[in-house]
Order: C-alpha cells, then sequence, then structure tokens
C-alpha cells in the first residue's frame, strides 16, 4: 500500500490494530500527533533528511552581521555558500576566538546549539546558502502529504505509532509488551536506514552502532 498521506497511515493503522470500528480505541487526534512524533523520530535517528531548497537553507545577512541563529528543526549543517561560493570553509564543534585569528579566508563555525558565526563579518549585505539535515518543517494533519521520508519507509512510521498507542494506560489497550516490540521494531529500522547512509556518503567503510 501506498501511504501518500497522514489518513493513509491512519487507515493503515486502525486495519493493523483492528481498530476500525466506531467509537475508536484512539482517536484520530491521538494518531495524527502520533504520526508527527514518527516522523520527527525518523528523522532525527536516521539524519536521513538533507534540504538545500526550503526556507531555512537560505540566510539573508547585513554588513557586518556574523552571528546567525538556525532554524530549531535543522540538525546539522553540512556544507555552506557565501553568495553561492564552494570556498567558504565550514567548521564543527565548541567555538574558539583563536581558531578565527589564525585562519585565512572565509570561514564559517556551526555549534550543536544551532548558531553559524561568520568570519570575516562581511563589509556587505549577502546571502548565506545552506545543505543541512533537518526535522520536518512543521507538524501535519490528517489530510497533509508525508514530506521528506523515501515512499518505501513511510511504512515503518506505523510501528512508532503503534508503540505510543499501547503505551496509552487506558482499559484493556495497554500492553507493555507490545509496545516495546513495535518500539524495537522503529529502532532496528531507523538504525538500518542510518548505516545505508553513512555506506552511501562514504563516511565509513562499515556501519556504525549507535545506541539511543
Amino acid at each position: 500500500m501506498a501511504y501518500e498521506t497522514v489518513g493513509d497511515l491512519i487507515k493503515a493503522f486502525r486495519d493493523d490494530e483492528r481498530d476500525t470500528v466506531q467509537p475508536y480505541f484512539w482517536t484520530d487526534g491521538q494518531l495524527v500527533r502520533w504520526a508527527n512524533e514518527a516522523l520527527t523520530e525518523f528523522a532525527e535517528r536516521t539524519e536521513s533528511f538533507y534540504d538545500t531548497e526550503s526556507s531555512v537553507t537560505q540566510i539573508d545577512y547585513a554588513a557586518g552581521q556574523a552571528e546567525f541563529p538556525l532554524d530549531p528543526c535543522i540538525l546539522d549543517v553540512v556544507e555552506a555558500w557565501v553568495d553561492g561560493h564552494r570556498r567558504t570553509h565550514l567548521v564543527r564543534g565548541p567555538f574558539r576566538h583563536d581558531w578565527f585569528c589564525r585562519s585565512f579566508g572565509t570561514q564559517l563555525h556551526f555549534d550543536q546549539v544551532g548558531t553559524l558565526r561568520l568570519h570575516p563579518a562581511p563589509a556587505l549585505p549577502g546571502t548565506l546558502k545552506l545543505q543541512v539535515i533537518r526535522r520536518p518543517l512543521r507538524e501535519l494533519d490528517k489530510c497533509d502529504r508525508i514530506p521528506d521520508i523515501l515512499p518505501t519507509d513511510r511504512r515503518h512510521l506505523l510501528s512508532w505509532m503503534a508503540y505510543k498507542a499501547y503505551r496509552v494506560n487506558e482499559g484493556d489497550t495497554y500492553n507493555r509488551g507490545s509496545s516495546d516490540e513495535h518500539l524495537q521494531r522503529f529502532e532496528d529500522v531507523c538504525q538500518a536506514a542510518r548505516e545505508r547512509g553513512i555506506l552511501r556518503r562514504g563516511d565509513c567503510s562499515k556501519p556504525i552502532r549507535s545506541h539511543w
């Protein structure tokens, strides 16, 4: 089945969990919320949502501006260009003022709290263009199409939804064992997707195991 919208996921979830007769065990509102959580969790665990086109990847700056808070959806900055030139050097890690003093050319520093620093400060206004890894840009509604994630991976969002559903401590639907199984399935899928991405980019010669 092709899961094009959040509504498609909800229908599949109800079919899988035998929740097709009203009154439902789980409301549409709950399932929409868990679908959004699933997409965000997938993005964070796999680091697979690359973006060079949305509004969060372009920052207009003024003359003398050297510090740029990034959109909260951004997990990492992969590349950065000042006014479209690829000669900008990007550095990650704890910020050190003496590093900039020893460097030459245009330098950008990215820290994990979500700030970019440009050195030297620009003499003229311009545009900073980024390639980023990010979370979803916004919360989805039931009728919305599912963005960013590969069509073949959308079905795995159901595992997170089921994990959350069976953790609701109400009546007959609470099932910690089933919830744990769905969570493990989701984590395994995310780890496999992350490792495929690492190998595809050539970041290492073999998969890296992570623990959440």
